[in-house]
């Protein structure tokens, strides 16, 4: 239901703007090797999820909220105080809307800021719900999966999501790419489409990179894995 009653503009907002952030209900992210479209999440979504986040569903989601009976618990967002790339306030901003939303929802909601790396990070985190950020270190779809959506997974916090049939289809997608990455791209996106449908997360934004070059400087290139390449500039 937390996916239905997002309001993923007011986190862009929050994040800086459309220039800094986009919505979205997926993990893999555009312009990557497998990305399609797909939102089950949205007010009006595609006719099998297809397409992108458009608003929130908010009645929808209460609904589901008073179906199990869980209106009236005590729900506590973990936020970690170094959120990358968010200042302090923007994190208070973050923090602030989850307690509106979960208190919209019918719920009583709370935030705990957790002040280091070493506290958030660690197996031994207790959590009903967490914000955190995932950036690959690999310019290959797997590695958006495998960290976060297979049975052994060892990165935390982990919602200690496992299903071996999904477990099946990342490792064939995996084998794949060897052999032929366009074929290995659609297979990514099935993977991540399951993986969606169980919303064992809540996806909020992809962030944008926003860099400032000299005028003097020329033959700016950016890699989507490693940043600007410093060695490709000069500078007059």
């Amino acid at each position: 239901m937390v996916h239905l009653a997002l309001d993923r503009d007011r986190i862009v907002k929050i994040f800086g703007g459309e220039a800094a952030a986009r919505p979205t209900c997926q993990q893999l992210p555009p312009n990557f090797p497998g990305y399609e479209p797909y939102c089950p999440y949205t007010l009006n979504p595609g006719p099998r999820g297809e397409g992108s986040w458009s608003g929130p569903d908010m009645e929808e989601a209460q609904r589901l909220v008073r179906h199990p009976g869980t209106a009236g618990s005590r729900v506590t967002v973990k936020v970690p105080a170094f959120f990358h790339k968010l200042s302090d306030a923007q994190v208070r901003l973050l923090g602030d809307y989850m307690i509106e939303l979960l208190d919209e929802l019918g719920y009583v909601g709370g935030v705990e800021r957790v002040a280091t790396i070493e506290d958030f990070y660690t197996p031994d985190l207790e959590f009903q719900m967490v914000v955190d950020a995932w950036f690959s270190d690999y310019p290959a779809a797997s590695n958006f999966i495998s960290n976060r959506f297979t049975c052994n997974t060892s990165y935390p916090p982990s919602a200690g999501f496992c299903d071996p049939r999904i477990d099946a289809m990342t490792d064939r997608a995996t084998q794949t790419q060897i052999d032929d990455p366009a074929a290995a791209g659609a297979l990514c996106a099935e993977v991540d489409r399951a993986i969606v449908d169980q919303a064992p997360y809540v996806w909020l934004v992809n962030p944008i990179a926003v860099e400032f070059v000299s005028e003097r400087v020329g033959n700016y290139q950016y890699n989507q894995q490693w940043g600007s390449l410093l060695d490709q500039l000069w500078v007059r």
